[in-house]
C-alpha cells in the first residue's frame, strides 16, 4: 500500500492516474470503433457509450481533486 506525505501528494497522484486511465480508455474505444462490427441490436453502441460514459466519470473525478488541490493552496 502507498502512504503519502499529505492529502495533496495523494489527489495529485489521482490526478495522474486519471490522466493515464483517460489515455488507456481512449486507445481501447478507437480499437472497438474500428474493430467491431455494426449490428442491429445496437451492440457496438452499447460499449461505445460505456467507454465513453468512463472517460466522462474521470475527467470529473480529476476536476473535482484539482478543485480541492486548489483549496487547499489557498
Amino acid at each position: 500500500m502507498t502512504s503519502y506525505a499529505s492529502e495533496e501528494d495523494f489527489l495529485k497522484d489521482q490526478i495522474q492516474s486519471n490522466n493515464l486511465a483517460i489515455e488507456f480508455i481512449k486507445d481501447e474505444l478507437e480499437k472497438v470503433i474500428s474493430e467491431l462490427p455494426e449490428d442491429h441490436v445496437g451492440t457496438k453502441e452499447k460499449i461505445i457509450n460505456v467507454y465513453t460514459r468512463g472517460i466522462g466519470y474521470l475527467k470529473k473525478d480529476k476536476e473535482v481533486n484539482k478543485r480541492k488541490i486548489n483549496a487547499m493552496q489557498s
